[in-house]
C-alpha cells in the first residue's frame, strides 16, 4: 500500500465555499464514501479506490489503493501506515450533526493520524429523507380526525404525497447547509373543510422549509430559517 504525500496551505475561504456550496447528491447509494469535520477543517473522500485527505490549512495525502474495509459492531474501519505514522478511518452507524452547519448525517466519523484525532460526520444527509414518512404534526397539532397525510423522498431528488385530500408532486434540494421544497402540481379534488386547510397548511409549511433535523428516535422534524417546527415526520 502506497501514500502519496505532500503538505501545501489550503485557502480557508476556497475550502468554506466547498463545504457551503457544493451540492449534495440525493443518489447517495452511487455517492463516493465522503467523511468530513470541523476545527480543523478536514475532508475524506473514498472514490475510485483512492483515499484522499484533506486538511484546512494543513496537509494533503492520497492511498493508492484505498485500504480494505473491516469491520468491528457496527463501524466500518479503513486503516494504513502514512509517512510512518498510524493512519485509521472509523466510519460508525450513528447520526451525526455537523457542528457548524447543524446539518445531520447518517454516520459518525473519526480520524486517527498518529498522534492526532479528528470528530466529523460521513455519509449523506439525503439517506436520512429518503423513504416514505407519516405526517405527525403540521405547525405543532396533529393531523385531523382519522387523516393521514403522507410524504415521501424519492432518491432523484423528488417528493410525493397525500395532503390530506389530494396528492401532491414536487422536488426537494439539499446543499451545504439547508434543505428546500418546492412543489410542483397536485390533484384538483375537494373534501372536506377541515381536511382541505389541513392540506393547505401542510403545503404552505413545506415551502417554508430550510432545514431539518433528525431526533433520536429517528424522526425527522422539517425547520423554517428560524429553526421552528414546521412538519414533524414519523415512519
Amino acid at each position: 500500500m502506497r501514500a502519496d504525500h505532500h503538505r501545501f496551505p489550503l485557502l480557508a475561504a476556497s475550502f468554506a465555499a466547498l463545504s457551503l456550496y457544493a451540492t449534495i447528491s440525493n443518489a447517495a447509494e452511487t455517492a463516493p464514501l465522503t467523511a468530513r469535520g470541523n476545527e480543523p477543517g478536514w475532508q475524506i473522500r473514498i472514490s475510485d479506490d483512492v483515499l484522499s485527505f484533506n486538511a484546512l490549512g494543513g496537509e494533503s495525502f492520497e492511498i493508492k489503493p484505498a485500504p480494505q474495509l473491516t469491520r468491528q459492531g457496527d463501524a466500518d474501519i479503513y486503516q494504513a501506515t502514512v509517512d510512518g505514522r498510524q493512519f485509521a478511518l472509523t466510519i460508525a452507524a450513528r447520526t451525526c450533526v455537523d457542528t457548524m452547519s447543524g446539518m445531520p448525517y447518517p454516520k459518525t466519523a473519526t480520524v486517527v493520524l498518529g498522534d492526532q484525532k479528528l470528530a466529523g460526520c460521513a455519509g449523506q444527509p439525503a439517506e436520512l429523507l429518503h423513504g416514505d414518512w407519516q405526517v405527525a404534526e403540521i405547525r405543532g397539532k396533529a393531523p385531523v380526525g382519522n387523516s393521514k397525510p403522507t410524504l415521501a423522498f424519492d432518491p432523484d431528488g423528488r417528493i410525493h404525497g397525500n395532503g390530506s385530500c389530494n396528492r401532491f408532486f414536487g422536488s426537494f434540494t439539499l446543499t451545504g447547509e439547508g434543505l428546500t421544497i418546492s412543489e410542483a402540481g397536485a390533484s384538483m379534488m375537494m373534501c372536506e373543510q377541515p381536511l382541505m386547510d389541513q392540506e393547505r397548511n401542510l403545503l404552505k409549511a413545506l415551502e417554508a422549509v430550510q432545514r431539518f433535523e433528525v431526533t433520536q428516535e429517528g424522526h425527522v422534524q422539517l425547520l423554517d430559517h428560524e429553526g421552528q417546527r414546521l412538519v414533524s415526520l414519523r415512519k
